[in-house]
């Protein structure tokens, strides 16, 4: 009977633990527990109390119970207890199946993470790759789109819109074509002050816009739709347009001609 509690104390010198840790962790006495250790299971209020106390002991100085107790079970054995005693070992050998079921999912989880986070990372660098190459696509064949274009355009014969007048006496800012291309409409702005204001708005679904105010770099996005601009201009703008369709301009609140061409097309005013 010895040999089950030589097995335990072994195990708990080499972990440097002494009785009051072990009672302290497992919550058994030390009376109890000197008993496991000198195989005197008769100071226990019964066998299915060692084998419990045996169970704890083993668990907290890192020995398989399950394995410990199939293999010295004849030492609990009682008549009146062997019934308890088969209750008592199926759950234990079912409650060990379950947890070993629930390690192997717990091990699966964060793999299964990790693949999820990694195809979401991707398909947000699609997205942001196909939302780009849509606004600035390569150019298409436009040239009937060109011309129907440009046969919009005013007449270069007459460079000054109706808008060219005098209203009531006031100045008003006027602007005319001096250059149209499938990819290049360049205007001569006569603003009415020193200076003149465009507002780029987008009363479709959305176009991808790149601006230049007086040489520097003003603005890049993606606009979508609702969405408004205002730029204050001294001398010149330069508005690239992804997807000219979708865009407005105006020129001090005097809309320019709607671009139709469904490719980039840049859009310049200057003084």
């Amino acid at each position: 009977m010895n040999e089950l509690g030589d097995i335990l104390k072994n195990a708990r010198l080499k972990k440097g633990m002494t009785l009051d840790d072990l009672q302290e962790i497992t919550k058994i006495r030390t009376k109890y527990l000197k008993a496991i250790e000198d195989g005197d299971f008769g100071v226990m209020p019964a066998l299915v109390y060692a084998k419990g106390f045996v169970k704890s002991y083993a668990e907290a100085v890192g020995i398989d119970p399950y394995e410990l107790l199939n293999k010295y079970s004849y030492l609990f054995e009682d008549e009146k207890d062997k019934e308890e005693e088969r209750q008592y070992v199926k759950p234990d050998i079912e409650e060990k199946k379950a947890f070993d079921i629930f390690e192997s999912l717990r091990k699966l989880v964060k793999p299964f993470i990790g693949v999820i986070v990694v195809c979401l990372f991707a398909f947000g660098i699609y997205y942001m790759v196909n939302q780009i190459n849509r606004g600035l696509a390569p150019l298409p064949d436009t040239t009937q789109s060109s011309k129907d274009t440009t046969s919009k355009a005013p007449d270069n014969k007459n460079n000054t819109t109706s808008n060219d007048v005098y209203n009531n006496n006031v100045k008003t800012t006027t602007f005319s074509v001096i250059n149209s291309t499938k990819s290049e409409v360049d205007y001569k702005v006569v603003p009415a002050g020193d200076s003149y204001k465009v507002d780029l708005s987008i009363p479709g679904q959305k176009c991808w816009v790149s601006v230049k105010v007086d040489g520097a770099s003003t603005y890049q996005y993606l606009m979508t739709s609702g969405m408004t601009k205002t730029f204050d201009v001294k001398n010149n703008i330069e508005i690239l347009m992804g997807n000219p369709p979708d865009a407005k301009i105006t020129v001090d609140g005097q809309e320019i001609p709607h671009i139709d061409i469904p490719a980039p097309v840049t859009v310049k005013l200057e003084k």
